[in-house]
């Protein structure tokens, strides 16, 4: 039977995924497959943090296992087949008191839904909820149409995420492992977490660990959770083995581990070559740069694009770090594609492909013919060489050297979404890298 649950935490506490091992824990069933972590539209105005929901499949195990995790001393298994062991109403009342008693719903944005279903449901809700603005009718009509069973609470914004969970199937994926520790772990210093981030990139195939230019140790998270960590990864076994093993000698605190599969790092929010641009949503476009970028107070960048018949206002916020440096030396003419979301009028760029550059010169007096001085600029186009005598009308071109290459440029990790892909996951990006 297939559980789905988002919208449980708040800006100020909890995390869905925690409150999912915490169902697991609680349920005696086994786990078939593995749990998934799903993000979806990261534009929406009222989603809590990274706006990610959850799923797992609980019955009987059947088939191949493997050690997905730990939880205390006891490892935690998923089995590769399953059959069913309880009915939807009964996984529902064997959820719903869990969401109910850790859910933050002293605060108003916390809407929790909860969401079963005996098998996967259609993709193309996931597609929607991932890329485009849906509503809680959007979502009942999505549950009742594919005979799936729901459980709104408060308003139930979380249903939207968990039809979304149920109907993900994963065709792009990674991983990440993520400790926990209930209520909230103990604060780590900081120079331990850089050490504990730069060790984790030692694991093959994992990124956005770490940000070394900002001194910024992407695996803890910013807000008080459950959550120690996170380490994400392309290769599973890799977190199931060297990275399972290490958070354990690291010794702090943990209580449980468990790894998902995900959604995150995958572009797959991202809307290519759009009929038009719509609030809250997020596209990749390609475009002819129209003018020099300007700055704004706050250390913010903008520069208009022409983007077929549309001038479109494109930015690099001051959260992006030194990617603004690479922002800045857009130049008029230039061919670039954009990542970014769309908000008021403005794409918030978090990925950038600079696809042609255009040649700058620079204009200065010629150098005399005759006896090779350098020329005086009397004006209006009149050269004249002081030692000789010498006139030109034109003046000398040198290319501009801009210090900027064609070529693809991720914003730093302290700045990257959970869901765009780097450009090359082959090497650890740190800040704003030319691949």
């Amino acid at each position: 039977m297939y559980l789905a649950i988002d919208d449980t935490d708040s800006s100020q506490g909890m995390c869905t995924t925690f409150l999912l091992t915490e169902i697991i824990e609680r349920s005696g069933l086994d786990i078939i497959g593995m749990p998934a972590l799903v993000r979806l539209n990261p534009t929406v105005p009222f989603k809590t943090r990274g706006n990610g929901a959850l799923r797992v499949n609980l019955g009987h195990g059947e088939g191949e296992t493997r050690v997905i995790g730990v939880f205390g001393n006891r490892p935690i298994t998923a089995f590769q087949h399953g059959s069913e062991a309880v009915t939807e109403r009964e996984m529902i009342d064997m959820a719903e008191p869990v969401v109910r008693e850790f859910a933050e719903l002293g605060d108003d944005n916390t809407n929790p839904g909860i969401a079963v279903s005996r098998h996967g449901l259609p993709e193309e809700f996931y597609w929607r909820a991932v890329r485009d603005f849906l509503t809680v009718e959007d979502a009942e009509e999505f549950l009742k149409k594919n005979g799936a069973m729901y459980v709104r609470i408060k308003k139930g914004r979380g249903i939207i995420g968990s039809a979304a969970a149920l109907s993900w199937k994963g065709a792009r994926k990674t991983y990440e492992l993520l400790a926990y520790r209930y209520p909230h772990p103990e604060p780590i210093p900081q120079d331990m977490r850089m050490s504990m981030a730069s060790m984790a990139d030692t694991i093959p195939g994992t990124f956005n660990n770490v940000d070394r230019n900002n001194r910024h140790a992407a695996i803890f998270p910013s807000e008080k959770t459950p959550v120690i960590l996170g380490i994400r990864g392309r290769d599973p076994e890799a977190l199931l083995g060297q990275g399972i093993g290490m958070v354990i000698s690291w010794n702090v605190g943990h209580d449980r581990i468990l790894v998902y599969e995900s959604n995150q790092a995958t572009d797959d929010h991202i809307i290519e070559n759009p009929g038009k641009l719509e609030d809250y949503h997020t596209y990749r476009i390609t475009g002819r740069v129209l003018s020099s970028p300007y700055s704004i107070r706050g250390s913010h960048y903008f520069c208009n694009i022409q983007w077929k018949e549309s001038t479109v206002k494109i930015a690099a916020f001051e959260p992006t770090k030194e990617f603004r440096r690479t922002f800045r030396q857009l130049a008029q003419g230039d061919m670039i594609t954009v990542y970014g979301s769309f908000i008021s009028g403005t794409i918030n760029v978090e990925k950038l492909d600079l696809v042609g550059r255009a040649m700058l010169y620079e204009k200065s007096s010629p150098g005399c013919p005759v006896c090779h001085k350098q020329m005086e600029n009397h004006g209006h186009g009149d050269y004249r060489c002081r030692t000789c005598g010498e006139r030109l009308k034109v003046p000398h071109y040198t290319v501009v050297n801009r210090g900027l290459s064609e070529g693809q440029y991720d914003v730093p990790v302290i700045a990257r979404r959970h869901l765009s892909r780097p450009f090359d996951f082959s090497a650890q990006t740190v800040g704003s890298i030319r691949r």
